[in-house]
């Protein structure tokens, strides 16, 4: 017996139509068939139409390529059958087009009509497909209505999508989708940075959603890069303070051979650029303090490592140049034709690991070899070195300031002649309590034997002052800033808990870190009482020893009349 395996052809045309990452995504393979299709002008219009009685979202993308033959309509509207997959006889890929899959169109079906009209070698073809997100949804193939023509029309194709993604128009807007197809399409290819000038003459128009002019607006090929500028002298005259901010330096590598694989190569365009000068270039950097607007991002979110397929970025891998605080400073591609990209051309999973880490290797020696050993970016660290140095001081004088008055609104009281400071912090709880056994050591009942703040308990001690350490009964003391519910310790071995205060109430429960649970028991100080204190014990129900809290706020006021008041003015 034999089975042949079927596929279910809505169920699939559907699932590669909806697997789309993006809804941009639709631009990016609109681009990348007129790039294939040998264009030189493009034209891309976004507009809403109100007169079906509804927003809808319609793209047009019109270019002045060869067109589409009769032959190569079905797969236009197909699945799987590109046109653009050629291979050598050893199968390696023997043309330069970007389309292999016969996938990318089919992001179109996402709509509510789909609009073709091409002409090719004086033929022209007019095709609708009406309601092919609703006909896959029913488990039907949408069908598709066309008439040839003769025609004297110079070669080209238009494709206008009604409809398209249920008439969102979030990431539509004429600002967004430029930078998209900058950052993101065969547009915004950084291949020029490598001297490959084959596509330089290209042009695009856009008129995005909101462009306030009747006219699109005209756009040149090629990722955008800022001029190199690294002569510090220069920039330190405009600013002396962060000169870094507007430094920008450049390497490209051609045709880098791949370690251990002799018949690849992979192309590096690396750039170093400050923050002021990625802003002067990137309007599309969220600025500091200022109310986001559609289509912003950080430096963190775009900057770094790109890998990227025919010049076009696809994924990130900062990891593999740098730490994060320096790779928001890189402007950075690697491109490689040995990447296998997954249908909706979305990640590189498909790229075999040895592949990937022989690519990743091959980057990392460029990076340690040849650009961390060069003149401008050995400037660049020791001048950052430099700055961070002189930020680091400025910091210090403001810290300053912020301490000073921070001092002035702190309370203080006095004791045996001596100031005693309201802590802040855990910090400031250690500082009070050496402070108050130096004045009077048997305040708390215990001896300190050893502390350390670094690790661990706070103190070491001991209640048998008179035996030897050897023999004597050593407990730890630890100390906070706020006791809570959650205690960062084990209760093991603690002997007393110092704090400033606590929120906590009678019969609260407080655990360890081991999960072991005692109850908090307050015992208050007698009305009448001429000394005392309020007492709080952490008690357990298994566990013999009980663990008191001297919670000094309280603890001071009661035992020894120590009351904090804010700092007299002068």
């Amino acid at each position: 017996m034999e089975l042949t395996p079927t596929v279910s052809p809505a169920d699939e045309f559907l699932e590669i139509a909806s697997d789309f990452t993006d809804p941009k995504e639709v631009i990016r393979e609109a681009i990348s068939n007129a790039f294939d299709a040998g264009a030189k002008t493009i034209r891309i219009l976004c507009v809403i139409d109100r007169s079906t009685g509804m927003d809808e979202l319609v793209l047009t993308i019109q270019d002045d390529g060869e067109g589409i033959s009769h032959e190569s309509l079905g797969a236009f509207f197909g699945l799987g059958h590109s046109t653009r997959r050629q291979t050598d006889p050893h199968g390696f890929k023997a043309s330069t087009a970007i389309g292999e899959k016969g996938h990318g169109t089919k992001i179109y079906f996402n709509s509510r009509r789909v609009e073709l009209t091409t002409s090719r070698d004086g033929t022209r073809i007019d095709a609708c497909m009406d309601e092919p997100k609703k006909s896959l949804r029913r488990g039907e193939l949408p069908r598709v209505v066309y008439d040839t023509s003769p025609t004297d029309a110079p070669n080209g194709t238009r494709v206008k999508i009604y409809g398209y993604n249920d008439n969102n128009q979030c990431g539509f807007d004429h600002s967004t989708l430029k930078d998209y197809i900058y950052w993101f399409t065969k547009f915004g290819s950084f291949e020029k940075e490598l001297g490959i000038r084959v596509n330089e003459n290209v042009v695009l128009h856009l008129r995005g959603l909101g462009w306030p002019a009747a006219e699109p607006e005209g756009m040149s090929f090629g990722h955008r890069f800022p001029a190199e500028n690294t002569n510090l002298s220069v920039l330190k005259k405009s600013d002396k303070v962060a000169p870094l901010d507007f430094y920008v330096a450049r390497w490209a590598f051609p045709a880098v051979p791949v370690n251990g694989m002799p018949n690849s190569t992979i192309d590096i365009v690396f750039y170093i650029e400050g923050d002021q000068a990625k802003r002067r270039y990137n309007p599309m950097i969220h600025p500091k303090y200022k109310m986001w607007r559609e289509g912003e991002y950080t430096v963190e979110q775009r900057y770094g490592l790109w890998l990227a397929k025919d010049y076009i970025p696809i994924t990130r891998k900062n990891e593999w140049v740098a730490e994060k605080s320096e790779w928001t400073k890189f402007h950075a591609f690697v491109n490689s034709q040995d990447f296998k990209l997954t249908a909706n051309r979305a990640d590189l999973d498909n790229t075999p690991p040895k592949v990937l880490q022989a690519i990743r290797s091959t980057v990392e020696a460029v990076f340690r070899e040849q650009i961390v050993p060069s003149q401008h970016y050995r400037k660049y660290q020791d001048e950052l070195q430099q700055q961070q140095q002189y930020r680091s001081a400025e910091a210090e004088e403001k810290d300053f300031e912020r301490r000073k008055k921070a001092a002035l609104k702190q309370k203080v009281a006095e004791f045996q002649g001596c100031m005693l400071v309201e802590p802040r912090q855990e910090g400031g709880v250690f500082s009070l309590v050496m402070q108050l056994l130096t004045l009077k050591p048997d305040m708390f009942g215990f001896q300190v034997v050893d502390y350390d703040t670094a690790f661990g308990y706070d103190l070491l001690v001991t209640k048998d002052t008179a035996l030897d350490l050897n023999r004597a009964a050593l407990r730890f003391v630890e100390m906070k800033y706020e006791l809570k519910r959650e205690f960062s310790h084990s209760f093991n071995m603690l002997a007393a808990v110092i704090c400033w205060d606590t929120k906590l109430s009678n019969e609260d429960e407080v655990v360890d870190l081991r999960g072991n649970r005692r109850t908090l028991k307050i015992t208050a100080r007698p009305v009448h009482a001429a000394n005392g204190y309020t007492k709080f014990m952490l008690v357990s129900d298994t566990e013999e020893h009980n663990i008191e809290v001297f919670v000094l706020r309280e603890f001071l006021r009661d035992a020894l009349s120590i009351d904090f008041k804010t700092r007299a003015k002068e």
